[in-house]
């Protein structure tokens, strides 16, 4: 079989069956050994691990502290490292550099080579635990002089599983499946297609009082590619069941191998690194709940790379060289039937769309107008000013009064079919903060009509809202629901009740937040700023238990880890549609933009900073002086490619288009920032949180603003705050009561908010 054909896929089920043999169970290196040795073990205060050393290789086996204090078995005994035939692992201790919180060990292990010959190669483990953390990280690292050849056959290699329990088929049928919960990982579109997010899976099992969470450090595997495994395309964070004799069955929980590409893993280094964490815990909860704890147990393991893309400049600077490019008429700026307007994508830049130039969308307009808004009251400028101010006279023509609706295109019939996050962003949040500013009482009234025809698309889907509707009669089109949009509607209603005083609005919006927090989980992924401008809405009512569950969910969506194939760093932005595998500018700024007012409104989290710490710096890497596909024009340089490449999409970075209607988000960035306030030190974040609620232009900018100081380094650090906004006169900093002078000194890891008169 040639390797380019080859493709093995197993049973797509959330919990894979894996068969029987004539021979038994085929479970590679997790077959039951004889232990020969004394156990090694390593444990903090609720967790032990036990690694034996048997006929098979060596394998561990999970301890939880119960209820009384004594240890219970948290997993089976005889839990490979790396699971599959070429992966029993011989060895023992590497005495010389073992510590107290620190097990290495090393051995050698037999598999074939590509060619088919015996391979004999060395490896190397490490199983540790910091001071004070719950979680154990393990790496096994195989040092291979040649190519190894996996055997792919019943079953496929190399999988990280973690066998837990012994389970009645009857029973799992019974009650016993409904007394566990399940997170698994990527996330998934509505329709099933999954994406490559978040590498970790959590369980809670209620019969047996244990919940299980592991988290995969893909940063680390960097041999994953299309000769074997090309990461999320193969694997998914989740379960896995082994039929047994006598209607049993073994269940297991890890990286769960479903399809491979491929059967070599390279010469070299091959390293899998991986987290693990178990304790007691006999409650069973509901999966709002399981989502919380997981997402609080995890955030300590994001690790921030402190690094700058060399091209990295000021997001001033990019600001200034954006407004000048979406100037340019032809390759941005466009006029149709009389009416100016914006491209979506730069003049031929897309390899996948191509745009006639006779018509324009309300998302690209949108995009650009809300940010200008606020940025030509810090910056005057007659030239792009005239240019908003045209583009806001075309916004009055995207309201389709027969429909009482707002069309996504200028130029449009009346028999559309709407993709739902499109009118939600655009119509209900962007549109009528784009009125608010400008004073147009005439925008406020569209929008007022645009959300009363949501509201009837609301109450006829029970604020299950599908992908695609018909917006002639509300009918659903495709099986797709979006159940994350109530997000964007949820916060449409607040900002209609702000405009208005009309408390049906408010009470819209409660309703589906509501909804949100009561599906299931893994149903609310699509826009990941949908989830984001739920939770913003769910601070707003009161509701903070629900604010946080919606960021959390959030959470999933995000890159927690480099992609080892690409040049660029991933690591921080956030995937900019449930499957779609790639990071996108826009959605990547949009998807926290809501979090400088959740912050303001009191609810801040650590990770929250770190993340957006992370894309302050590694959003550069969308533009042209940084791109790695050189070959690509420098065209319009300052509008950000819409795509990273990501191993998933073998690497093809900037193929979607330089995104106009993502060239907003630059502007943002800078608001954010750097334009109300700057420190001297690059290395501190300072951001402003005063943004989404800027109704009136006339106030903007406010002579009160408001920010959070972080420090995401592991050093105590001094900063030099500026209010560029002040001009000449010196700015009032406070911190509570406390007035801050001179330097303010922040400690590694924290945060202060401040508080800046002028």
């Amino acid at each position: 079989m040639k390797r380019r054909s080859f493709l093995k896929v197993t049973a797509s089920l959330s919990s894979p069956i894996m068969s029987l043999s004539a021979s038994g169970l085929d479970l590679g290196s997790t077959r039951v050994p004889e232990t020969t040795g004394k156990p090694w073990e390593l444990s903090n205060p609720d967790q032990r691990l036990v690694i034996t050393q048997g006929g098979a290789g060596l394998s561990y086996q999970s301890f939880v502290r119960d209820a009384k204090g004594s240890w219970q078995q948290g997993s089976l005994a005889h839990n490979g490292l790396v699971s599959g035939p070429s992966f029993n692992l011989k060895g023992g201790l590497n005495a010389g550099t073992t510590s107290p919180r620190t097990l290495s060990l090393a051995g050698h292990a037999t598999a074939r080579a590509a060619d088919g010959s015996r391979l004999v190669y060395p490896w190397s483990s490490e199983f540790s635990n910091e001071p004070g953390s719950p979680w154990f990280r393990l790496e096994t690292t195989l040092h291979l002089p040649r190519d190894l050849r996996l055997q792919q056959k019943e079953s496929l290699e190399p999988q990280i599983i973690l066998w837990l329990s012994h389970t009645s088929t009857m029973m799992e049928g019974q009650s016993a499946s409904w007394r566990r919960i399940l997170l698994a990982q990527p996330t998934c579109n509505s329709l099933g297609s999954p994406g490559n997010d978040l590498p970790s899976v959590y369980l809670l099992d209620a019969n047996r009082g244990i919940e299980t969470m592991m988290y995969f450090d893909f940063s680390d595997m960097g041999w994953m590619s299309l000769r074997n495994i090309p990461r999320f395309l193969g694997y998914h964070c989740t379960t896995a069941s082994v039929l047994e004799p006598n209607g049993n069955q073994r269940l297991g929980v890890g990286l769960i191998l479903r399809r491979a590409t491929g059967d070599i893993l390279p010469a070299g280094n091959v390293r899998f690194s991986w987290y693990l964490l178990q304790r007691r815990f006999p409650k069973l909860i509901t999966e709002q709940a399981a989502v919380a704890r997981w997402m609080e147990a995890l955030m300590p393991l994001f690790r921030e790379k402190l690094d700058w893309p060399p091209c990295a400049a000021s997001w001033k600077e990019f600001a200034e060289g954006m407004v000048q490019d979406v100037q340019k008429p032809g390759v941005a700026l466009i006029t149709v039937n009389g009416h100016r307007g914006l491209r979506a994508y730069v003049k031929q830049t897309s390899e996948l769309w191509h745009e006639s130039g006779n018509n324009f969308e309300l998302m690209t307009v949108a995009d650009v107008l809300w940010p200008s808004m606020l940025y030509l009251k810090i910056h005057p400028d007659p030239a792009y000013q005239q240019v908003i101010d045209d583009l806001l006279a075309t916004l009055p023509h995207f309201y389709d009064a027969d429909l009482e609706t707002l069309s996504n295109d200028l130029v449009h019939g009346n028999k559309q079919v709407a993709d739902s996050w499109y009118p939600f962003e655009n119509g209900l949040i962007k549109y009528p903060m784009i009125g608010s500013l400008a004073g147009s009482k005439q925008l406020v009234e569209n929008f007022i009509s645009a959300y009363q025809t949501a509201t009837r698309l609301a109450h006829r889907y029970n604020n299950l809202f599908p992908i695609y509707f018909r917006t002639d009669n509300l009918e659903q089109e495709g099986a797709g629901t979006n159940y994350a949009v109530g997000g964007l509607y949820a916060w449409g209603g607040l900002i209609a009740h702000r405009l208005t005083g009309n408390e049906r609005y408010r009470e819209a919006a409660r309703r589906a937040v509501k909804v949100m927090t009561t599906v299931r989980a893994a149903s609310l992924f699509h826009e990941p700023q949908e989830l984001a401008f739920g939770a913003l809405a769910a601070l707003d009512l009161g509701l903070q238990e629900s604010a946080r569950y919606l960021l959390y969910e959030q959470l999933r969506m995000f890159y927690w880890y480099g992609d080892p194939s690409q040049k660029h760093d991933i690591r921080g932005m956030v995937q900019a549609a449930a499957s779609i595998l790639y990071p996108a500018f826009k959605e990547n700024v949009e998807a926290m933009l809501p979090w400088t007012a959740i912050m303001k409104r009191g609810l801040v989290l650590d990770i929250l900073l770190r993340l957006m710490d992370q894309q302050r710096r590694n959003n550069f890497y969308f533009f042209d002086a940084c791109h790695t596909a050189a070959e690509k024009p420098a065209l319009l340089p300052f509008v950000p490619y819409e795509n990273l490449g990501t191993l998933e999409l073998g690497g093809q970075t900037g193929n979607v288009g330089k995104e106009i209607y993502g060239s907003g988000e630059v502007l943002w960035s800078y608001l954010m920032f750097e334009a109300l306030g700057s420190v001297r030190d690059r290395e501190l974040l300072l951001v402003n949180l005063d943004l989404i609620d800027a109704f009136d232009a006339g106030k903007f900018p406010p002579r009160e603003l408001e920010f959070i100081l972080f420090n995401p380094t592991d050093q105590d650090r001094e900063a030099a705050i500026n209010i560029p906004v002040a001009g000449s006169t010196p700015a009032k900093l406070m911190t509570g009561q406390e007035q801050l002078r001179g330097a303010i000194s922040i400690s590694a890891g924290k945060f202060i908010r401040i508080k800046a008169s002028y």
